[in-house]
């Protein structure tokens, strides 16, 4: 159980502290968003622009902004304090920041949508008339990455509809020590969504009040290893997921490369902790997560066709789980 107790750590010195560190003599705050911008263009690659933790910026009207540099934007709050940067968005964010350039890093940064209850009610009611409810209403993303090694740590993001963090055809990217809640709109609702042949390695998180945390769309070559990370009790789907073929409609089973789930904790939930939904070209390993399901049959979940029985052993590794 010691990966609890330095995820609890973690967890702490991420809610009371933030990135830790002072200014360095001469290296002035970004305060505004025209300062942000301008910055950004002046930028050389490797650079480190810092943003002051008490500015808020509108996103609202300023459309997506591009990072096409390999740039750290860092907030900057004094150690011991909440307060950090904010990018906040009272429209139809798609999204508010896009990555296109490798190594960017976003560190101490928080990322407001508005888009953060589940509509379920009425998309049902849609549905029932024929009409596709879960796009009746604002489809919204916090940051997309289109570009590799990437690194999002210690940020917050909250309220939006789509995904929190969408990440298509870029390999290696990091998301580590962030919290990600009230992503969760009914049939969308992504914390952390990876699209085409991404992989990722997402870890020491905190995730609650999403749909899904952490989901795949399956493609070929598509994977990700989910570790040491805390899943709350109010999801309102399954919290881990990985998109087969029927899903894609591209007549296959195809659920991905390889996904590695281990040492996280995951909280009861009226379905199951991760679901097949295919059979991954490679491996799918589940261990020494802790859970908390009193029936150890439901902690995992089989869709499209597949069943426990019908997987091929050699790709489904299940052992070395705690159940409380």
């Amino acid at each position: 159980m010691k990966y609890l107790y330095l995820l609890l750590a973690l967890s702490c010195a991420y809610h009371s502290h933030g990135p830790i560190g002072r200014n360095p003599s001469g290296v002035s705050l970004v305060t505004t968003y025209g300062q942000l911008k301008e910055r950004l263009e002046r930028a050389r690659p490797g650079e480190r622009i810092l943003i002051d933790k008490y500015a808020m910026f509108d996103m609202t009207n300023a459309g997506t902004l591009v990072i096409d540099k390999a740039v750290t934007l860092e907030g900057y709050p004094d150690p011991g304090e909440k307060d950090r940067a904010t990018f906040f968005h009272l429209g139809k964010a798609l999204p508010m920041f896009n990555i296109k350039a490798p190594k960017v890093k976003l560190i101490g940064l928080k990322f407001e949508g508005v888009e953060k209850d589940t509509k379920k009610e009425e998309i049902i009611r849609l549905n029932a008339q024929g009409i596709k409810g879960v796009y009746q209403f604002p489809v919204t993303r916090g940051v997309d990455i289109n570009a590799s090694d990437v690194e999002i740590s210690n940020c917050e993001f909250e309220g939006f509809s789509h995904a929190a963090i969408f990440i298509t055809g870029a390999k290696n990217v990091v998301i580590d020590l962030n919290y990600i809640h009230h992503n969760q709109r009914f049939g969308l609702g992504y914390g952390v969504a990876l699209n085409l042949g991404s992989t990722a390695k997402i870890t020491r998180n905190t995730f609650d009040y999403n749909r899904h945390s952490i989901a795949g769309t399956g493609h070929s070559g598509q994977s990700y290893e989910a570790s040491y990370n805390y899943f709350g009790t109010h999801h309102i789907d399954t919290p881990l997921d990985m998109h087969g073929g029927k899903d894609r409609g591209d007549k296959t089973q195809i659920a991905g490369k390889h996904v590695v789930i281990h040492h996280n904790e995951i909280k009861g939930t009226s379905v199951a902790a991760f679901i097949h939904r295919g059979i991954a070209e490679e491996r799918v390993e589940f261990y020494s997560n802790t859970l908390y399901f009193k029936d150890q049959d439901k902690a995992i979940g089989y869709y499209n066709g597949i069943s426990k029985n019908n997987l091929a052993k050699e790709k489904f590794k299940y052992y070395g789980n705690f159940f409380k």
